[in-house]
């Protein structure tokens, strides 16, 4: 084993999961997510009458990449017609799955809950469509853990709840992750995004089959997956 892999494994709290570093414009590619990157592949913003989508300009050179799909819902102008963007995310999911070294691609999407109905239908397209060696991972608000209404029978192949910037709830929710994550919905307690700067204790993290990580600095600081803030 390389020695700085080896570090980790000793440093890191959660050293027996599948590690991958969540890649927007600009970061850098920690070292321990070398094997596999979740990469910003396109941003879609819907503000109004109005979509904006923009494509990343490079790749990192990851040895598999998943690419994402970051759909940004305004919440100062929201969509006027949500619907109608419809064929635009489903392209631009197909246009990711071309080019996914992983053999997955990933639905990035903080839907508001009056969006849910078109969440859940578009996951559910999503999986019909896309071929069936791409496996669809999406992600979810933590609070969602605790809501069946957006998780039951979603059709994603993955559920990947974000364990950080989790808003006005966060000191609940928090307590809920790390002592009672029984009561989570069951999709949320195999897969799990954390973040090195809301650190939770280790054996949180060690739960938990596969992480993703999001750094606020885009790995650029030499920040480690098991440090604290």
């Amino acid at each position: 084993m390389p020695l700085v892999f080896l570090i980790l494994a000793l440093l890191c709290p959660c050293a027996a999961a599948q590690q991958i570093a969540w890649l927007w414009d600009g970061a850098a590619l920690p070292p321990w997510s070398q094997p596999e990157a979740a990469v910003l592949q396109r941003h879609i913003l819907l503000s109004g009458d109005a979509a904006l989508t923009r494509p990343r300009a490079r790749w990192p050179a990851a040895s598999r990449i998943t690419p994402v799909v970051h759909v940004e819902v305004s919440t100062v102008n929201p969509p006027i017609d949500i619907e109608r963007r419809r064929a635009m995310i489903l392209r631009a999911m197909h246009e990711a799955a071309t080019v996914s070294t992983s053999g997955w691609v990933q639905l990035d999407m903080e839907a508001r809950p009056s969006q849910r109905v078109f969440y859940r239908s578009l996951v559910r397209q999503l999986r019909a469509d896309l071929p069936p060696q791409i496996k669809l991972s999406v992600t979810a608000l933590a609070w969602w853990c605790r809501s069946p209404a957006w998780l039951d029978d979603l059709g994603a192949d993955e559920v990947v709840p974000m364990f950080f910037r989790m808003g006005r709830d966060n000191a609940a929710l928090r307590r809920v992750i790390e002592q009672s994550p029984a009561t989570l919905h069951a999709s949320c307690r195999t897969v799990a995004g954390f973040s090195p700067q809301e650190a939770f204790p280790p054996q949180v993290a060690a739960r938990y089959r596969k992480t993703y990580w999001f750094d606020r600095y885009a790995w650029k600081r030499g920040t480690d997956i098991g440090s604290t803030p």
